[in-house]
């Protein structure tokens, strides 16, 4: 808490600090955040939520950038055998990989379960559909429809570990015979399980990145409320923090904190893909490293895959 009062020192008062932490402490007992609510419902609220979405939007809203090399690996493999197929767009946001894709394809859906989100990107993208939806249940979607479903951002990842193969179902009952389904995933040996707000290097990392220390000290300064978010968030969702070994669910970093997601493991996401009917392509780390399927474990943050029915 010291060192909290410090990095704000001049921007806010102690005690006006200990009242934002109770404005925030009241705000989570009203939405029931960290008292075992489900994963879907929690993460739908926190994505829904007015001041993330516009977070989204002010960054992603007709953006053309790829999240990490590993998405591009995975986008630039598949581009040739998609190329004019159907395109959906899973999770979209305010429209990050809607210019990537349609590159591919001028034939392009897009959902997201976020009401707010889909009325961002319609803000942006009027001409395109864009519709809420939810992953779990394509009711609205034809059986083999598409050539290409892209679920990016470890999207999955904020539902629960029971959903995961029926989602990666319902993928496989839209997408076409040749067709190719891209998602990403977090991984739990990774540096993203287990964040604080207050590390000075991530979970499994050696060194400490100067840059991100300076880049995080300066975004509280600036929104000193930030933090206060973070230090919030992480001390209601401790106890929803669950290793089951082979995945984990717990808090993200991102956005204060407040998603708790799932992070999986390279045979956890084996057994998850063949569950689903799914055989997989190729795995691609962040750096666009091929991932070994067939180890035990590996340092990766996130896995982009890449398959196709069985």
């Amino acid at each position: 808490m010291n060192l909290l009062v410090i990095a704000v020192d001049g921007f806010v008062s102690a005690s006006r600090f200990v009242h934002w932490v109770g404005e925030f402490d009241e705000l989570h007992s009203q939405q029931g955040w960290g008292t075992g609510v489900d994963t879907y419902r929690h993460n739908h609220a926190v994505f829904d939520d007015e001041r993330i979405a516009a977070g989204y939007e002010r960054l992603n809203a007709g953006a053309t950038r790829f999240l990490d090399a590993g998405e591009q690996r995975a986008l630039v493999t598949v581009a040739p055998r998609c190329r004019g197929t159907s395109v959906l767009d899973v999770g979209v946001g305010a429209g990050r990989t809607t210019a990537l894709l349609q590159l591919i394809s001028d034939d392009y859906q897009a959902i997201d379960y976020s009401p707010r989100m889909v009325a961002a990107f319609r803000r942006h993208h009027p001409g395109l559909d864009c519709r809420v939806a939810d992953a779990r249940d394509l009711v609205d979607v034809d059986a083999g429809r598409h050539g290409l479903i892209l679920f990016s951002n470890n999207g999955i990842d904020a539902l629960a570990h029971e959903d995961r193969v029926g989602v990666l179902e319902e993928f496989r009952r839209v997408v076409a015979a040749d067709g190719v389904i891209v998602f990403s995933t977090l991984n739990k040996s990774g540096p993203s399980f287990g964040e604080t707000p207050f590390q000075l290097r991530r979970p499994t990392q050696q060194s400490v990145s100067l840059r991100a220390l300076a880049v995080r000290t300066l975004r509280w300064l600036i929104d000193p409320r930030s933090a206060v978010r973070s230090v919030r968030n992480l001390r209601a969702h401790r106890g929803l923090t669950i290793d089951h070994g082979r995945w984990a669910v717990g808090p993200l970093a991102a956005h204060g904190f407040a998603p708790v997601v799932h992070f999986t493991s390279v045979p956890d996401l084996r057994d998850t893909l063949a569950e689903a009917g799914l055989v997989p392509e190729a795995v691609f780390d962040e750096r666009g490293r091929p991932v070994d399927m067939g180890a035990q474990d590996c340092s990766a943050d996130n896995f982009t895959v890449i398959a196709h029915a069985a």
